[in-house]
């Protein structure tokens, strides 16, 4: 039976987490299981870095020479908010010349995005992903304003979730 809801406890560090399954049909992956996010309401975009799916670091980068040098793949720069102005003028230069492979801070979007948090499936026409970065897979807004969402303290369990509904199954 496929769930209706996504509903996750909120966790000791006071984030909420959940362990999903995605699929990057574009990129060929198609069976990526048991990952774990970080729902991210204060970021705007779902931030894939792949090297959290269990990628070499030397396979990643033979992944961003491909996109770098494919003209179809949509690039961007995506700052940290611990980026200081300095490096984000500079990130700015080598964006507008081209040198790609130099940049972390790139991100590459990729079609055919799915994500399924244990049996409620979302998908996306793509999603940004990094070839240099470790952090958290967050799953942001893009995402999320595809749900309704609640975040409160359950009566029933006494501790503090998050609630959410596909808008188009709700009923």
């Amino acid at each position: 039976m496929r769930n209706k809801y996504i509903l996750i406890e909120m966790n000791q560090r006071n984030e909420i987490r959940a362990d999903v399954n995605m699929a990057i049909k574009s990129m060929g992956l198609t069976e990526i299981e048991n990952l774990n996010v970080k729902i991210d309401t204060g970021c705007p975009y779902t931030s894939i870095p792949i090297l959290k799916f269990g990628i070499s670091n030397a396979k990643a980068q033979q992944m961003k020479q491909r996109d770098c040098a494919d003209n179809k793949i949509n690039k961007e720069i995506s700052f940290g908010a611990n980026d200081s102005k300095e490096k984000r003028e500079s990130d700015k230069e080598k964006f507008k010349d081209g040198r790609y492979m130099e940049l972390k801070s790139i991100t590459f979007q990729h079609r055919d995005f799915e994500i399924d948090f244990g049996g409620v499936c979302i998908s996306k026409d793509y999603v940004k992903v990094s070839y240099d970065r470790t952090g958290n897979i967050l799953i942001g807004m893009d995402i999320l304003s595809k749900l309704d969402i609640h975040i409160g303290k359950s009566k029933i369990l006494g501790k503090t979730v998050f609630i959410a509904c596909p808008y188009e199954s709700m009923d």
